[in-house]
């Protein structure tokens, strides 16, 4: 099989538990990605936090 075949043809199966992640381990995540490097440290992100399962899709 070449790579490219091997590429065209993989996936990625991913089973999330359905509880939600606790606050303490969310404001480390956001903390690393906000101090995350960047080019010219122009830190373009936007980081949206949905916690509300109402509105989660």
């Amino acid at each position: 099989m070449s790579f490219l075949e091997l590429v065209q043809k993989r996936q990625s199966d991913r089973s999330y538990q359905d509880k939600p992640v606790e606050k303490e381990k969310l404001d480390r995540i956001l903390e690393a990605a906000r101090l995350a490097p960047s080019a010219c440290n122009g830190q373009p992100w936007k980081l949206i936090v949905v916690t509300d399962p109402e509105k989660k899709m």
